[in-house]
């Protein structure tokens, strides 16, 4: 039995690179204002707790806003966000009659790699 609803062939995979990376990149600048938002909101909200911290509290929530589309986006896809630093994705994919994932790196050209559900990252392997 399948644990995913959706597979991806690798050429499959490849064709939607160009929309992934572009997710990422989104994410994690997201993420970087997020981490920024919430350093210079904290004290605000704190001093603030009733008036729900003002431009500062509305830029992390449009950053976390927008994070969040981006995320939702790559769950629609089908496709696993692994690590936002690495932009690290996983594509769930078929190999015969194995399950497995194709696993692709923000700074890697094109989906080359794979590796079992078990594995990750470490047992990488050449398609």
């Amino acid at each position: 039995m399948a644990e995913f609803e959706r597979h991806f062939t690798i050429d499959e995979a490849n064709a939607l690179l160009p929309e992934v990376r572009a997710l990422l990149l989104r994410i994690q600048a997201a993420r970087d204002r997020i981490v920024v938002g919430w350093e210079r909101m904290e004290p605000v909200l704190r001093a603030a707790r009733t008036n729900g911290g003002g431009s500062e509290s509305a830029e992390f929530i449009a950053a976390l806003n927008e994070m969040n589309a981006g995320l939702r986006r790559l769950v629609r896809l089908g496709i696993q966000l692994k690590d936002v630093d690495q932009g690290l994705i996983d594509f769930p994919a078929w190999r015969g009659d194995q399950e497995v994932l194709l696993c692709w790196r923000l700074d890697e050209d094109a989906v080359r790699y794979w590796h079992d559900l078990e594995s990750g990252f470490r047992g990488r392997q050449p398609w």
